[in-house]
């Protein structure tokens, strides 16, 4: 009977009727054995295929080792003397020999006051003055450090510390943060105050801080209308009246622009020609007021006006240490330098100067050499990276001929055309190769003779083929690409472009043209108020962006401000033309650097000469074909049509000013190049064969779990049913037994009524 779940044997029958539901099970779910044993076979597989393919993933980051671009450029660079300079080669490096010889190296300024007594007690000392040209203010209970801190929060690029030499002679200095004679520290102290000069940090002399031809100037500014006082953003301007030739000239720098102040010299009669010129710093337009006569004029300062302007400098109460820059000849040409640290002499390399002599100049040289080591270290990674993955195939292929026993990949299809396409490759030649390198073995790199499959290689041959055949070397292992004509560079070539190393015939039916806006007027004078000019279109991603042109700007001024802008300099290149036009040019080619341009003034002579109708412009891409196949022109860039036979996706930069055939390009595809392309194909997350294959058994297992359990739910109903059959059975019996019992009472009464009746 069962209730509640609870089994009980056959009480009535005496039967183990659960012990015999048990038996019937097992004997029907032989089958699930079977479902069972398959899917753990399947499981092997699959995790065999999973090894197989994480083996391959490493096998194909192996590879990129040796493939990148980058990885026969590498290069090493040594000093012959390293305590004169230390040297650093980027793969940009080219292998050369250059004699470095230093004669001084570069200096940090550095500027001390005169000896204090204390650091701690207040120096008395209040006012203001300029260090780089920012103003600092004390105050008369500032102590030594409270005025170093001062001069610190300016940060004005200069460091100011206290050094004690002993317990009564302290000193403030000031160090330079960058090094070289134009980062020297420029100090004045402003209007009537004295503290610089109180603290012995400058001198009550002067003289001419930026000299030029017949005259000085002052130092830069960022604009010509402005009151220096705001340019400097001075707390207390200065003002008085200087000399120039002995002519006084009442400036007021609170209100005073370099424009103004040089009319009031020309207005002066000094007998001298004051003018506001544009210059170049570091990309940026500044301006400079210079002062300039038949000689040097004489200058007399009044509140450090000219100081703060820059063409009078105080002299230093206490230079610690000259700003230098370093002196020092490559290869015998004379160069300079304001830091030790030489990133742009020697193309990739970077020099470190650390000793000097002006007398007999240190001397080391500098060789930068290819650096085979690590080319050498990617070739065996690539060789190992192909010796592990066989080694992984064997460990789940294989037949033991004495057990018979047989790995989970045993006479696998998939597995089986893998390892016959790795080794084909790797014995394969690299078409377009010259005869003499076109197969690894020679190189060094060959089958091994045991006929294990696994590469066996000769450092030795390698060494050799590096060494004397880098170029053929790199092509045995890369996809690389080499054109007939220098207006013809290749760039790229896909795992769809069929490498063949023929020349390939380059055919442009349209060259590149950048996209260019010219003017309609020449500007021919100054303009007299400020110009905003609006950029939009493709080459700005369709957002807008205005640059407003300075008031007083000749066509040289609005070229010039145009090339400084940050965001301008990075899309055109502004210009003129032989016109005087202003030209403004795209730095990229083609449709994608298409751009509008309109001013806020109409087209004058004083002004852009662009004018209030929105000028649009537009680019060409190149257009042409490649062995005769179609290509898409994009800027300069010509890349071969999807689906092309030869050149698919392989891409080429086209400088070319003319039509018609330019030239060729040749594509070859390396061995390592190919085994990454024949791994791609076999575990490509969508339509690799390894992937399928993986994919597939998955379903296998998946399945056949599927069927067990639901195969487990029909035992366990069929359990039930048996269960619910035996107990009807023993109740069945149950009543039997009852009905025995009850007719043999009712027999026995009847006959003892019969003997009391007589009947």
């Amino acid at each position: 009977m069962s209730t509640s779940g609870i089994n009980f044997s056959g009480l009535i029958s005496g039967m183990d009727t659960e012990s015999l539901i048990q038996q019937i099970i097992q004997v029907e779910s032989r089958r699930k054995a079977i479902w069972s044993t398959q899917q753990s076979q399947l499981t092997q597989r699959l995790s065999g295929l999973q090894a197989l393919q994480a083996q391959l993933l490493g096998f194909q980051s192996a590879i990129s080792q040796v493939t990148i671009q980058t990885a026969f450029k590498a290069a090493t660079a040594t000093s012959s003397a390293e305590s004169v300079a230390r040297v650093t080669a980027t793969t940009d490096a080219i292998p050369g020999t250059y004699l470095l010889e230093v004669s001084q190296l570069a200096t940090n300024h550095k500027i001390g006051t005169t000896a204090q007594t204390s650091i701690e007690n207040a120096l008395g000392l209040s006012g203001s003055f300029l260090v780089n040209g920012k103003q600092v203010t004390v105050v008369a209970s500032d102590n030594l450090r409270d005025i170093a801190a001062r001069i610190n929060n300016a940060k004005a690029g200069v460091t100011a510390s206290v050094l004690s030499v002993s317990s009564n002679e302290h000193y403030l200095v000031l160090t330079a943060q960058n090094s070289g004679a134009a980062s020297a520290i420029s100090l004045n102290d402003l209007g009537n105050d004295s503290v610089l000069q109180s603290l012995g940090l400058i001198t009550g002399t002067t003289s001419i801080k930026n000299a030029i031809p017949n005259g000085a100037q002052s130092d830069k500014f960022a604009d010509t209308s402005t009151a220096v006082g705001t340019l400097l953003n001075l707390n207390g301007a200065p003002s008085g009246t200087i000399q120039v030739n002995g002519v006084n000239v009442a400036i007021d720098l609170s209100t005073d622009s370099l424009n103004s102040i040089a009319s009031k010299i020309n207005d002066a009669g000094a007998g001298v020609t004051a003018s506001v010129v544009t210059v170049n710093d570091n990309g940026t337009t500044r301006y400079r007021l210079q002062i300039t006569g038949a000689s040097t004029p004489t200058f007399t300062d009044n509140g450090h006006i000219l100081e703060t302007l820059g063409i009078l400098k105080a002299g230093y109460g206490n230079e610690l240490v000259q700003a230098k820059d370093a002196q020092f000849k490559i290869d015998n040409m004379s160069l300079t330098s304001s830091s030790n640290t030489l990133t742009n002499v020697i193309p990739g390399v970077t020099v470190t100067l650390l000793d000097a002599d002006a007398t007999n100049p240190k001397k080391t040289v500098i060789t930068v050499t290819r650096d085979t080591g690590s080319i050498k270290e990617a070739i065996r990674g690539f060789v190992k990276a192909y010796n592990d993955t066989l080694d992984l195939i064997k460990k789940y292929d294989y037949f033991d001929t004495e057990t018979y026993e047989t790995g989970p990949l045993f006479g696998n299809a998939t597995v089986n055309a893998l390892t016959s396409d790795l080794m084909a490759t790797i014995s394969d030649t690299v078409a377009g190769a010259p005869s003499t390198m076109s197969m690894l073995a020679q190189v060094g790199i060959s089958l091994d003779p045991r006929g294990s499959g696994k590469l066996v290689l000769k450092e030795s041959e390698l060494d050799n083929a590096l060494n004397l055949r880098l170029s053929d070397v790199e092509r045995l292992f890369r996809v690389m690409g080499e054109t007939s004509d220098p207006r013809l560079t290749y760039v790229i070539a896909t795992s769809k472009t069929k490498a063949t190393g023929v020349p390939l015939s380059v055919h442009i039916t349209q060259v590149a043209t950048q996209s260019q806006a010219v003017a309609s007027v020449a500007q021919t004078q100054a303009s007299t108020t400020t110009e905003r000019l609006t950029f939009n279109g493709v080459l700005f991603g369709n957002n807008e962006y205005s640059i407003t042109l300075n008031a007083g700007n000749t066509i040289d001024d609005t070229i010039a401000q145009i090339n400084a802008d940050g965001t301008l300099s990075r899309y055109l290149v502004a210009s003129k033309d032989e016109n005087g036009r202003l030209v403004l040019t795209s730095k990229q080619y083609g449709s994608k650097a298409a751009f509008t341009v309109v001013s806020d003034q109409e087209a004058a002579s004083n002004n852009s000469g662009i004018g209030t109708t929105v000028v649009s412009v537009q680019g060409q891409d190149v257009a042409g074909t490649i062995n005769g196949e179609p290509a898409t022109g994009d800027g300069q860039f010509l890349t071969g049509n999807s689906g092309n036979a030869t050149t698919d996706g392989l891409q080429i930069r086209v400088t070319a000013t003319t039509t018609g055939i330019i030239g060729t390009v040749t594509v070859t595809r390396g061995i390592a190049d190919r085994v990454f392309q024949l791994i791609q194909r076999f575990t490509d997350s969508i339509s690799g064969t390894l992937t399928d294959e993986s994919k597939t058994i998955q379903q296998q297992i998946d399945e056949i779990k599927q069927r067990i359990s639901a195969f487990d739910e029909a035992m366990q109903r069929r359990a039930q049913t048996l269960r619910e059959q035996f107990t009807a059975m023993e109740n069945a019996l149950s009543k039997m037994r009852t009905q025995s019992q009850y007719l043999t009472a009712l027999f026995g009464q009847t006959s003892l009524l019969s003997n009391l009746t007589g009947r």
